[in-house]
């Protein structure tokens, strides 16, 4: 086993966070808003339809929200495509994508109700700890050149987060996370479409799968897959990796904690949530959009490349526009997530596209920064702007418990949302059978 690999493989085994109250706190407040995430998608139709479809394979590892059950990687990938689909679920600067999405869809696929609620976060963060480091090396370029980190990066944490909860050894957590890397895959064109969340779901679904074949058909992999010369990080970006940095990084704080999470308020990437909170201020301020003749968003640049559509044909590619967005709020005063649902957007949005523009005079800034600044010009010639740079679910402005109550109640009702918050209550103590029949109604 290389030294690179080595070094990773030990840092995910001594990961320990039981006199970490911070990333303890950070984890339960990731996998609240995760459940609220997924349980909300439970509802459309075309995530009913794929737990049907995938319940007809064999049955023994339970959907998150749904009454089926199928093998423990189609669970995965289930559980990871409904996580993700209404993009609701929290992002990382450093990975530039989702990795709750898929790190707690794998765990809950491989875990049962007697794991205890510690060994849950600590896995979910040692996936992260790998995920948010290795997204620091890659990124901004491999988002720029048209990746989707959650399907690349995603396979690798999970694999090392499964590798934490099941307690492998050496040598098979070295295979698991090279089965990972050689699984590295998802593409940002897919932004807008059903494919977007199944990158979630394939990672999940892959890390599982691979995990079977180690433990039960036996099979084996490289065992240096972050070495130097060949491995993982020198094939996708000709970067080396300097193991001492990658160890004086891990857990220093932590990735969940910094870079930290973004979550979100509604269904749309959060690359628009600056611009969002800019454009609901100048609302507020007395200039809805009807007294607008030009709205400029002012990004750094390549920015805004999870925001694909300047002109979306469809609430779901609307999701990744930051004018479907603007249009919104300085239209009716607020987000509407009923507008992601639509087949066609309103007439109303298309009529109002030529008051928008993007442009690209921000500067240079750090990975770990996002803002976008929102200009206007009045029906009268009267500028007014709007610079938000740390909105409400940012690191630096976390959701409170009543602000993740109200998302979870928003989900699944107050009386479910209720009993998960007494239960986490006295987290990390207590096991997943807490929570183990809201998660999976029968």
């Amino acid at each position: 086993m290389d030294r690179n690999t080595a070094v990773i493989v030990s840092l995910i085994g001594q990961t320990d966070i039981k006199k970490r109250p911070d990333l303890l706190q950070q984890s339960k407040s990731a996998f609240i808003d995760y459940l609220a995430a997924a349980l909300a998608a439970g509802r459309e139709p075309k995530v009913k339809n794929t737990a049907v479809y995938l319940s007809l394979s064999q049955a023994y590892t339970p959907f998150l929200g749904q009454p089926y059950q199928a093998s423990a990687s189609a669970a995965a990938f289930f559980n990871g495509f409904c996580s993700h689909y209404l993009d609701y679920d929290d992002a990382q600067a450093n990975i530039a994508g989702h990795f709750s999405t898929v790190l707690f869809s794998t765990l809950l696929a491989v875990a049962d109700m007697k794991t205890s609620i510690l060994d849950f976060f600590t896995a979910y963060t040692a996936g992260a700890e790998l995920e948010g480091i290795l997204g620091s090396y890659v990124n901004p370029a491999h988002k720029q050149q048209g990746w989707h980190s959650t399907g690349t990066i995603g396979p690798i944490g999970a694999a090392a987060a499964i590798a934490k909860l099941k307690n492998l050894g050496q040598n098979q957590t070295a295979q698991l996370l090279s089965l990972g890397a050689t699984q590295s895959a998802g593409m940002g064109f897919e932004a807008g479409s059903d494919a977007k969340p199944m990158h979630a779901g394939f990672a999940a679904r892959n890390a599982v799968f691979a995990y079977e074949l180690l433990t039960k058909a036996g099979l084996s992999a490289n065992i240096n897959p972050f070495n130097n010369d060949t491995g993982w990080l020198r094939t996708i970006s000709g970067e080396k990796i300097d193991i001492e940095n990658f160890k004086k990084k891990w857990l220093q704080p932590g990735q969940i904690i910094l870079p930290g999470l973004w979550m979100k308020l509604h269904s749309y990437c959060s690359a628009g949530i600056c611009g969002a909170a800019g454009c609901q201020q100048i609302y507020e301020e007395g200039w809805p959009l009807e007294k607008l003749k030009e709205v400029k968003f002012h990004f750094p640049l390549g920015a805004d490349k999870a925001l694909r559509y300047k002109n979306p044909r469809t609430g779901q590619e609307g999701r990744f526009s930051i004018e479907y967005v603007a249009w919104q709020i300085l239209t009716n005063g607020k987000v509407n997530d009923k507008y992601f649902k639509l087949a066609a957007v309103p007439e109303e949005f298309v009529q109002s596209l030529p008051k928008f523009e993007r442009c690209y005079d921000m500067g240079v800034v750090e990975k770990s920064v996002r803002l976008t600044k929102v200009t206007a010009v009045t029906t009268a010639g009267r500028i007014v702007q709007a610079d938000i740079r740390n909105p409400l679910g940012s690191p630096q402005r976390p959701f409170s418990r009543a602000q993740l109550e109200i998302k979870l109640t928003q989900a699944i009702g107050s009386v479910q949302a209720e009993a998960i918050f007494k239960a986490a209550h006295k987290w990390p103590a207590g096991t997943l059978a807490d929570i183990w029949e809201i998660m999976y109604p029968s």
